[in-house]
């Protein structure tokens, strides 16, 4: 038999996996959109088929998607990098400024994949904490880089997964501030305000000031192009050139760069989607508040919570009483709660209730209106379980 001999960083790492129910009636778990694409667009995409190119290869640099995503973003095409997903950027980005000893800094708690990509580069995971609120302290990062001396820093804004938003002065303040490059991962962005054509809540904004970090955006989230796998970067043509260097060829397929491309194109249906996103948003993160639960602020599709002390020994008195086998703090206990009894109602969200950081906390991405009245009503009954046991 032969011996494998994987890279030393693998031994470090567990295979990525998120839970499944594959007859669930609501997946509210990935932040994908839960609304389909309007019928305008697919109709669109339909009518490429029949002369599409499957034969071909796609554009080496993406060329004509870059075209577009500079006239809207108002910045020269030589600024713009495509990716499989902004991910493929993040990992890649890892690979070019990371390496042996070299330190990558990254917000905790938040997005479980830049540890990830840290390690698959051979390079030193540095963690920064959020305030207890989830939000960047700029003094407290400042102070971070200039003792960890990182040879990239990532930021999530807004933040997955609490979903918090940071306002651009404090992305400022630690751009002009830190001596690395500085990746802006803004995946969640257009939720932020629907109304905001011009990017100017963005460090989109900031690029003709700063030129020292990459802009990260997906088409994967507020597009609803998540099977797509299309993201695009931001910055300055030396960070382009660099990101350039360390990218496969043909990285990204040419029916992908095709929809994303005509689905830019459509902002008018972007902002209407977001802006259904989030008002639903709203309600269910006011109807999570009246049942009792903290609530994170979000500026999301999504919305974290995490049932409070006394709504947590509650639930888990009566979990106890039915018969349930639990572990860990009361609150741990209460999310693990949460999570099985909405699984058994084949309502998929994400567990994070045994993360150090976040103890009981689960996330739901905003579905539609039917599926979020759903969510609650099941949550309602959750609520009442001290009451039938």
């Amino acid at each position: 038999m032969v011996k494998m001999s994987p890279r030393f960083s693998l031994n470090r790492l567990e295979e990525y996996k998120v839970e499944t129910v594959p007859d669930a009636d609501i997946v509210v778990n990935a932040n994908e959109t839960n609304w389909p694409l309007a019928k305008s667009l697919v109709a669109k995409f339909k009518s490429q088929i029949d002369n599409f190119a499957f034969n071909r290869y796609p554009p080496m640099h993406a060329e004509s998607i870059c075209k577009v995503l500079a006239q809207g973003l108002k910045v020269e095409a030589d600024k713009i990098i495509i990716g499989n997903g902004s991910s493929e950027l993040l990992e890649k980005a890892c690979y070019a400024f990371g390496g042996f000893g070299k330190k990558i800094a990254f917000p905790y708690p938040s997005f479980s994949m830049y540890e990830t990509y840290a390690l698959l580069a051979d390079s030193t995971p540095a963690p920064y904490p959020l305030t207890k609120e989830g939000f960047i302290d700029a003094k407290s990062v400042i102070n971070f880089c200039a003792q960890q001396h990182p040879a990239l820093l990532i930021i999530c804004n807004p933040n997955n997964p609490t979903g918090n938003f940071n306002e651009l002065a404090v992305m400022e303040d630690i751009l002009k501030n830190v001596d690395c490059p500085v990746i802006m991962d803004e995946a969640y962005m257009e939720f932020v305000d629907p109304n905001d054509k011009f990017g100017s809540l963005s460090t989109l904004s900031l690029l003709d000031t700063y030129d020292n970090f990459l802009c990260l955006r997906t088409f994967s989230k507020a597009y609803g192009l998540a099977g797509m796998r299309v993201g695009y970067g931001t910055g300055s043509e030396e960070l382009i050139r660099v990101m350039q260097k360390v990218l496969l060829p043909y990285h990204v397929n040419n029916f992908s760069l095709l929809v994303a491309e005509q689905a830019y194109q459509e902002q008018d249906l972007l902002r209407s989607r977001v802006s259904a996103a989030v008002r639903e948003r709203k309600k269910i993160s006011k109807a999570l508040e009246d049942l009792g639960f903290r609530v994170f602020p979000s500026a999301t599709n999504f919305v974290m919570f995490q049932p409070r002390e006394e709504q947590a020994f509650s639930l888990v008195k009566a979990a106890l009483n039915m018969g349930y086998k639990l572990e860990g703090n009361n609150q741990e206990m209460a999310g693990t709660v949460i999570f099985s009894q909405l699984m058994g109602e084949k309502i998929l969200v994400r567990n994070f209730s045994k993360h150090p950081a976040l103890p009981g906390a689960i996330r739901l991405t905003v579905g539609t209106e039917a599926e979020n009245l759903k969510i609650i009503q099941v949550l309602q009954n959750i609520c009442k379980l001290d009451e039938e046991a």
